[in-house]
């Protein structure tokens, strides 16, 4: 599967590539489509790839780094409180997501690519750089997290 077909993959993976982008940006509508964009972008650079899997981590690994890359942005940091009451505060799908939105950085990728994505703990483990127990561990304390702050809410 040398050959790309940019379509083909816009309509395949925007769905995931826009949700992981979403929970890295906190639930931000307009900058998870912009960093879709650059993700779909690197895409068509990128020179080819061996698999459907290849692809498909391929871009779960590249809007993760796109979306770490726009968070770190200086001007990102500096918004004064006039401007921020200016933003409008999207809807979120529904209080599962939103409470996903809240959990650490690590955690919520785990959870979100074994439960949104059916990823097993060996591939989130291979995707994040990490060791499979690790994974296992972000899933847990993730899980745990959830379960009492919606048993809160009740």
């Amino acid at each position: 599967m040398k050959e790309k077909n940019i379509g083909v993959a816009y309509e395949m993976y925007f769905d995931m590539v826009y949700r992981i982008c979403y929970l890295y940006m906190n639930g931000c509508g307009a900058d998870s489509e912009d960093a879709c964009q650059q993700v779909f972008l690197k895409y068509m650079e990128h020179g080819g790839f061996d698999s459907g899997e290849h692809e498909k981590a391929w871009l779960i690994v590249t809007a993760q780094n796109v979306c770490k890359s726009m968070l770190r942005r200086v001007y990102r940091r500096h918004v004064s409180l006039s401007e921020a009451e200016n933003v409008m505060v999207e809807d979120k799908a529904d209080g599962i997501m939103e409470e996903i939105l809240k959990l650490p950085e690590k955690e919520k990728t785990a959870i979100y690519l074994h439960y949104y994505e059916g990823y097993s703990g060996a591939e989130i483990a291979r995707l994040l750089k990490c060791r499979e127990s690790t994974v296992f561990s972000y899933l847990h304390r993730g899980r745990k997290r959830l379960k009492k702050r919606l048993e809160e809410q009740l």
